[in-house]
């Protein structure tokens, strides 16, 4: 990361800076469309989900399938 005058911003002023651009950016809606989406997907237990989507599966068939998505992806 490069250092300069910004790094040395409070998270706060992080926040609001971030803030500020989205909604220039994105609006008002698109802003708060963006937070929830953030928000509810932090919320989630991901070793959870990994743990329910690769059950059973050896590290071999998860890369032969991987694999084979990208070659056949349009």
């Amino acid at each position: 990361m490069l250092l300069n005058e910004k790094s040395n911003y409070t998270d706060r002023e992080i926040i609001e800076r971030g803030s500020r651009v989205l909604i220039k950016e994105l609006g008002y809606s698109g802003f708060i469309r963006y937070i929830r989406h953030s928000e509810g997907s932090s919320k989630e237990d991901y070793l959870k989900i990994e743990d329910e989507i690769f059950d059973d599966l050896s590290l071999d068939k998860i890369y032969e399938s991987a694999k084979d998505h990208w070659q056949n992806r349009e």
